[in-house]
């Protein structure tokens, strides 16, 4: 594969794409190989959230201890659930941030002078918001920081923005660092103006969304009511999580099926344009269901419960016809190199419904708010929502961008694939077998 610097244009221009990968096929540029440290972080990650989850679920039985060892003296059942959480979100924009690096160059086959750079940059900023953030909550919960430092730099007590509110400062900042890379890579490809255009441009509105939407955790202050602070959070979880989320999850899959070969360019751009309809339509109002607590009329808390079960239609019908196609498309050399990154995809579709669909519902209507909120009821949609969808995107995605930055390598498979089965079965025996059962014996 030839590839030239255009000086004069200040651009890393692709020439001879193979025939025979219609996505990846172009070099593999500087910044989109600056990318590949961003996934060992998501695998660091990753592997923390599962030990301090066995941590978190251990203390449930034996309080203060782990197998005998009094762990909680130094890292006491808040700070181990905190990151639990925490972490879940930290890892997943990881490698969501990341394969939106890689995925923008190799969409508009251009990259500008300075993309490189601005990867790293965004690499350290992650690096000073997680770790940073994590010492922080620490410090706060063993009183170790100054009295007014806690709501700076230490635990601010809410769930899923539990960052001090520097930390949260810094992370917007980085996400529109992100979001400055990516309408860069973008823009030469959006100046086609072919029959990608559409779901490009959605694309790029949902990256927007993403960085800005975020702000919403810095509408509160260190002395606001609990009911506003509460409003402004949901904001966070349910718009920016739940919401804008789920339009770019619908819009990168749509788009990287498309670009396989899977499905139709034009379904691909059906279906992210119905899940951004449905979201802007229903999507707000879905964020009500969130507000019981804060005295919110009955009928705005049904129409909320409603909508919100409403945003997962679109990834279904993604998913499903990618299922049919891949059936089809197993002869094809090229699909088999992404086959588990496909089945990753299709995973999500799958836990779509009933994680974030099903068991979200479950608990949403008004009187299961009354009696089910706070029971195991809740992290079973937490679970088979937060991970089977997102997270499984964000593993899809990481295999996804690997595969396509050396797609020389042949891959020994067995470990990938004993992996998808080993994690898909693991959360549905956990939310089947222990989350749900006890749940429904709470409520």
């Amino acid at each position: 594969m030839a590839w030239y610097y255009a000086a004069n244009k200040g651009t890393v221009e692709h020439k001879d794409f193979p025939k025979e990968d219609p996505l990846l096929g172009a070099i593999v540029t500087p910044s989109q190989k600056a990318v590949i440290k961003y996934f060992w972080i998501v695998s660091v990650l990753f592997l923390l959230q599962i030990i301090l989850g066995v941590v978190t679920a251990h203390y449930g039985v034996e309080g203060g201890a782990f197998y005998g060892i009094p762990i909680a003296e130094i890292f006491p059942y808040v700070i181990t659930r905190t990151w639990h959480t925490q972490l879940g979100i930290f890892w997943i924009a990881t490698a969501w941030l990341a394969s939106g690096l890689y995925i923008a160059p190799a969409v508009s086959g251009v990259e500008l002078n300075g993309q490189k750079l601005g990867v790293n940059i965004l690499f350290i900023a992650l690096l000073v918001v997680v770790l940073g953030s994590m010492a922080g909550e620490w410090l706060s919960i063993k009183h170790l920081l100054p009295e007014n430092f806690w709501f700076y730099f230490g635990h601010s007590g809410y769930e899923y923005i539990d960052l001090g509110r520097f930390f949260q400062i810094a992370l917007l900042i980085g996400l529109f660092l992100w979001l400055f890379l990516m309408w860069r890579a973008i823009r030469p490809a959006l100046k086609k103006n072919n029959e990608q255009k559409p779901i490009l441009t959605l694309f790029l509105i949902s990256t927007i969304a993403i960085a800005l939407f975020y702000g919403a955790a810095l509408m509160y202050g260190k002395h606001t009511n609990l009911a506003i602070a509460e409003y402004w959070r949901w904001w966070v979880v349910h718009l920016w999580v739940e919401g804008f989320f789920e339009v770019f999850a619908t819009v990168v899959i749509a788009f990287l099926f498309a670009r396989l070969n899977l499905i139709s360019i034009k379904t691909a751009g059906q279906a992210t344009v119905l899940s951004a309809t449905i979201f802007l339509s229903g999507g707000i109002i879905g964020t009500l269901h969130h507000l019981y607590f804060s005295g919110t009329s009955i009928i705005v808390l049904a129409l909320g419960s409603v909508f919100s079960a409403l945003e997962v239609v679109p990834l279904m019908f993604v998913g499903y016809e990618a299922w049919e196609n891949i059936k089809l498309s197993r002869s094809t050399e090229w699909v088999k190199k992404y086959k588990w990154a496909i089945y990753f995809f299709v995973s999500v579709a799958f836990w779509n419904m009933p994680g974030a669909g099903l068991f979200g519902f479950m608990i949403n209507p008004p009187i299961a708010l009354y009696y089910m909120q706070g029971l195991n009821t809740t992290p079973v949609h937490g679970h088979a929502a937060l991970f089977g969808v997102y997270g499984m995107l964000g593993i899809g995605l990481m295999l996804f961008s690997l595969r396509g930055i050396r797609p020389d390598i042949e891959w020994n498979e067995k470990p990938i694939k004993w992996s998808f089965w080993l994690i898909n079965f693991g959360l549905f025996a956990m939310v089947t077998f222990s989350l749900l059962p006890v749940g429904l014996m709470q409520t």
